[in-house]
């Protein structure tokens, strides 16, 4: 038995939605730092998958960057509290690899 690759594959530039707090000229350099999240993406389609980063308090002192992973058939919420924007970014972005990690290996049995 071969599994079939979606015709519409899920992709980081696809799925992602730059919520509040963020800009269109953000776009880029977001994709860039969530590049390795794609992998994970793999079999399933656009129409499965829902990622959303927004961030509050941008530049604050409070600024809480979360990235919400709606994979189908796993929930990830990732959230970081670094004062750099992009750190905060690359943060949730390991954090969500973490915890994909942990959801598929509970459910690999």
């Amino acid at each position: 038995m071969t599994s079939q690759a979606p015709q519409d594959p899920a992709t980081v530039e696809k799925c992602l939605i730059l919520g509040h707090g963020f800009h269109a000229s953000d776009s880029e350099k977001v994709h860039e730092i969530l590049q390795p999240v794609e992998h994970r993406l793999n079999g399933l389609s656009a129409n499965q998958v829902t990622l959303e980063l927004l961030v509050k308090d941008r530049d604050g002192k409070e600024q809480k960057v979360t990235f919400e992973a709606d994979l189908g058939r796993a929930h990830i919420v990732a959230t970081a509290h670094d004062e750099d924007i992009w750190a905060a970014v690359a943060h949730v972005r390991d954090e969500f690899m973490r915890q994909y990690k942990d959801w598929k290996d509970t459910h690999r049995r």
